[in-house]
């Protein structure tokens, strides 16, 4: 989940800076669109994958819809489940799976059939929910019927004439006597305080309770590729010649691009440290760590990429000129990763060198973009 959520923020972020007009990939029946205001008007076979600032789905998308810009707008039935992140986030069409959404200000204004996790500074529920929910805000207004339990926080909390729930309602407070839940709602029976503290060792306890199987596993890992897959794709779709020239910089000298890129990420998690010992710099820490983790995650989406057009070029297939061609090349070498992590001992040592690589591209595009090549579209 938080990488999901992690390529929701980045794409966000990079999407006004790269694309002003809208852009728009198919594959596989998997739609991809990223541009400055984005309206997805054509019916989704598969998942929808649509970043910008105003992101707007108008038509019906029978597989997930994962969606992130500043106002998004869900107006048609969403065949699987919902992923949604932004400033403002309103869905007024039915969803036959899960919601997951999280903004400033989070609306869920039709029916979900399966469980809904919904976070920001005010939440609204009103439309019905087949499952449970998870619901937390400074604001929080619930005007329908949940199936299911309930999790549910915030500084205010308003029950509508229709709300109703049909299994636990767990609730989250400072104060026993903050919690006040009308009998229409649900029978004070079932109704259970608990304070904010208890949160973390709740999901704690459920983290343990689910340890992955093998099947579950296998499952992370292919979604891991195509993760890196979709990632690389639309950056380099988005910016073909700032692709271009990291490709060039990075792979002119591998072991310039190595030492620089473990030198980028030593710099950036050492400052963890640093401010840690300035005393008033602590309270910067958590950027840094956010920082660090972003860089590497980063790194490791562009070394796959790398990765990918070296093995495909190396081939005989040439430099990818189109979105086809980059999706193709960014998921052979995300595979090749998540191949090589099985190789004991040294798989692990393999993966960290791509990574290190990626960052160094990074750094060298950023810093010293004095590389002028052959172009690739």
């Amino acid at each position: 989940m938080f990488k999901r959520f992690l390529f929701l923020l980045l794409i966000a972020a990079a999407t006004p800076v790269a694309a002003q007009d809208t852009n728009r990939a198919v594959l596989g029946g998997d739609a991809y669109v990223a541009g400055g205001n984005v309206e997805v008007s054509d019916p989704v076979a598969g998942d929808l994958f649509a970043a910008g600032n105003r992101v707007e789905v108008t038509a019906e998308v029978q597989g997930s819809a994962h969606v992130a810009g500043r106002v998004v707008t869900i107006e048609e039935r969403v065949g699987g489940s919902v992923y949604a992140a932004g400033m403002n986030v309103e869905i007024d069409a039915p969803v036959s799976g899960a919601v997951t959404a999280t903004g400033n200000s989070v609306s869920i204004e039709d029916a979900v059939s399966g469980n809904l996790r919904a976070m920001g500074a005010d939440v609204t529920l009103t439309g019905p929910v087949a499952g449970s929910a998870i619901l937390g805000g400074e604001s929080v207004v619930v005007e329908s019927e949940i199936m299911g339990d309930l999790a549910i926080s915030g500084q205010s909390i308003d029950w509508g004439d229709d709300a109703r729930v049909g299994g636990m309602i767990y609730y989250y407070a400072e104060d026993e006597d903050d919690v006040s839940v009308p009998e229409s709602v649900a029978p004070a029976e079932r109704v259970e305080f608990r304070s904010t503290a208890e949160w973390e060792e709740d999901i704690e306890a459920a983290t343990e309770q689910a340890r992955p199987g093998f099947w579950a596993k296998l499952s992370g890992l292919f979604g891991g590729v195509i993760l890196t897959t979709l990632v690389a794709t639309l950056v380099a779709a988005l910016a073909p010649k700032f692709t271009q020239t990291l490709r060039e910089g990075a792979l002119a000298s591998p072991l310039r691009s190595l030492w620089i890129g473990a030198l980028g990420l030593a710099t950036v998690s050492g400052s963890t440290v640093v401010l840690a010992m300035t005393g008033i710099g602590i309270f910067l820490v958590p950027l840094s760590v956010a920082a660090a983790v972003a860089l590497g995650f980063a790194g490791y989406v562009v070394g796959a990429y790398l990765l990918g057009v070296w093995v495909v070029e190396a081939v005989g297939q040439g430099l990818p000129d189109s979105t086809l061609d980059r999706a193709i090349a960014a998921f052979v070498g995300a595979a090749i990763l998540a191949l090589v992590m099985f190789i004991p001992f040294i798989g692990w040592l393999a993966v960290l060198a791509v990574l290190l690589i990626g960052i160094g591209g990074l750094v060298i595009r950023l810093f010293s973009p004095r590389f002028h090549t052959r172009t690739e579209a």
